[in-house]
């Protein structure tokens, strides 16, 4: 996973609707912490072993204090 204060390129086992808003659930210095985002792109990717896999753009609808504070 790659994260910013903005947003997250997630690896997804399963698609998301682009455009959508998903609830991402992510573990911050110990503490769950469920953020609202909209996927802003997808892109179906397969691995070596042949699994279909699914790299998607999100966009952070709020950044909560912690996870600000966490990426500073």
């Amino acid at each position: 996973m790659n994260i910013s204060r903005t947003g997250a390129l997630i690896l997804s086992p399963i698609p998301a609707v682009v455009d959508s808003t998903q609830l991402v659930k992510v573990t911050i210095e110990g503490h769950e912490v469920k953020l609202a985002a909209r996927v802003r792109h997808l892109q179906r990717v397969t691995e070596p072993s042949g699994a279909e896999r699914y790299r998607i753009g999100l966009e952070f609808l709020e950044a909560p204090a912690i996870l600000v504070h966490a990426l500073e």
